[in-house]
């Protein structure tokens, strides 16, 4: 049995605490022993979370995003020195990612926290940073927390989510960062570094699995996906990582190197993020379709089932074999229906589940379906994309809900028609077809519109804004 270890954070301060479960990996082996937080020490992290509150909010603008940048620094110089290898060998044995991918995941966070004052001054409602310190912006209204403490629940897609919280934490808000099942690990890697640069004790505290307690206490709570905890009032929720990203092909001959691209966004975070490429819709007739599966699914084959080891890995595995056998039998429903496997054709072989080194996977998968097909809305947690034809006048109704939607070539008038559909939250085009996730973007909104609220104030003398919204003068009615 492994020795690794991963503490909770109340506050400051790194506890092994006398209650822990074991993290088992892919392969069934157990990979870490992580500690649990009880309901007493969530409530003290909650309580230690509120008093820092002010705390945070007196530091200057220079003095708060230095720290994050150094605690950024740090962590790429403990990546370069090896120090988090064990956690990194146990995060992809839990949650089956390939090793490399999941370093390269922490050190692009890393990298964020270089520049999270250009990532938070684009959610400032005047662009300033020092909004988020005094509420003043420029406008007859103050710019106000909604609340004190904010639980954030962090999925295990990839370790690119942690950017999540760390915004949170960047607003001046004490983060209660409540990891998955899978990844406890990485959260606290920024925790640590964080408090060794000078972050107020109690800012953010970390509880692995359950936190029933911060639930209750919480302001404020940012949950990952359309299962929230049912008691949850609306007031205080904001979801988020709704994915289903989709490209639209409007026809003609793309440019070269597009299906290459085009792989690589469906391939980036190994297919678990939520910017992947789920669904091509082929503006054309289905054999136009299908010339664009066959040239997609070729594309794919430079991405072969390999062990998460190995540096070119980019499939990754299934901790749950129960997960990979209800995805394929998904997947040959869908064939036995009608659509067609347009990879069993190419060097990835025909067989859909793949097995060895004692762990599960999925092969990487092009299917062309119907318009109509229920795939084409779903987003499956490996290299899958389904290719559909679809009428122009029906592409945007397709796509939606969508958190992007990229389309190949120049097609302004598609662009603008995409982008007026309410479902539909981002649309790239040109040179940003692969954008993904850039912190700067909206997505789903920004987080400082659900944090911060908008509070009327009226004193003295009338602000000159204030004309324009005056009333009219009464009709006489």
């Amino acid at each position: 049995m492994t020795d690794l270890q991963v503490p909770v954070w109340l506050g400051d301060q790194a506890l092994t605490t006398s209650t822990s479960r074991a993290l088992t990996g892919a392969d069934g082996s157990v990979v870490a022993r992580v500690s649990v937080a009880g309901r007493l020490v969530q409530q003290q992290m909650a309580q230690r979370a509120a008093r820092a509150a002010p705390a945070l909010r007196e530091i200057d603008e220079r003095t708060w995003f230095d720290l994050f940048a150094r605690a950024g620094a740090r962590v790429r110089r403990e990546l370069a020195d090896g120090r988090h290898d064990r956690e990194l060998d146990a995060l992809s044995a839990a949650t089956g990612l390939p090793r490399l991918r999941v370093e390269r995941g922490v050190a692009a966070v890393a990298d964020h926290l270089g520049h999270l004052d250009s990532i938070m001054a684009a959610q400032s409602p005047d662009g300033s940073l020092s909004a988020y310190r005094d509420g003043r912006c420029g406008r007859p209204w103050r710019w106000l927390p909604a609340g004190s403490t904010c639980m954030v629940r962090v999925p295990a897609n990839f370790p690119t989510i942690m950017i999540e919280w760390l915004q949170v934490l960047a607003a001046r808000r004490p983060t209660l960062v409540n990891t998955s099942d899978q990844d406890p690990f990485v959260a606290g890697m920024f925790v640590a570094a964080l408090y060794a640069e000078g972050l107020p004790p109690g800012a953010v505290s970390v509880c692995h699995g359950d936190a029933p307690t911060w639930l209750r206490l919480a302001d404020q709570v940012v949950w990952p996906g359309e299962d929230a905890p049912p008691e949850l009032s609306p007031a205080r929720l904001k979801t988020y990582h709704f994915g289903r990203s989709k490209t639209v092909l409007p026809g003609g001959a793309p440019a070269p190197g597009t299906w290459d691209r085009l792989a690589r966004l469906a391939f980036q975070g190994s297919g678990r993020l939520c910017t992947n490429m789920s669904a091509l819709a082929v503006l054309g007739d289905r054999a136009e379709a299908a010339a664009a599966a066959r040239r997609l699914a070729e594309a794919f084959a430079a991405y072969p089932v390999l062990p998460l080891a190995d540096p070119a890995a980019r499939v990754p595995a299934f901790p749950q074999r129960r997960l990979a056998d209800d995805l394929v039998r998904l997947l040959r429903r869908e064939i036995a229906a009608g659509a067609v496997d347009a990879t069993a054709a190419t060097s990835l072989g025909r067989d859909l589940l793949v097995e060895f080194d004692g762990m599960v996977f999925l092969r990487p998968t092009v299917l062309l379906v119907e318009p109509g097909s229920a795939l084409f809305g779903m987003e499956l947690p490996f290299p899958c994309t389904v290719v559909a034809p679809v009428a122009r006048e029906r592409v945007a109704a397709a796509c939606s809900p969508s958190l992007i939607v990229s389309v190949v070539g120049d097609d302004p008038e598609l662009v603008e028609h995409l982008l007026a559909e309410p479902g539909i939250t981002k649309v790239f085009t040109g040179g940003h077809v692969d954008r993904a996730y850039e912190p700067v973007d909206p997505q789903e909104g920004y987080l400082a519109d659900f944090l911060f609220q908008k509070k009327a104030l009226h004193t003295g003398a009338r602000h000159p804004e204030e004309a324009q919204c005056r009333r009219p003068p009464d009709s006489g009615r």
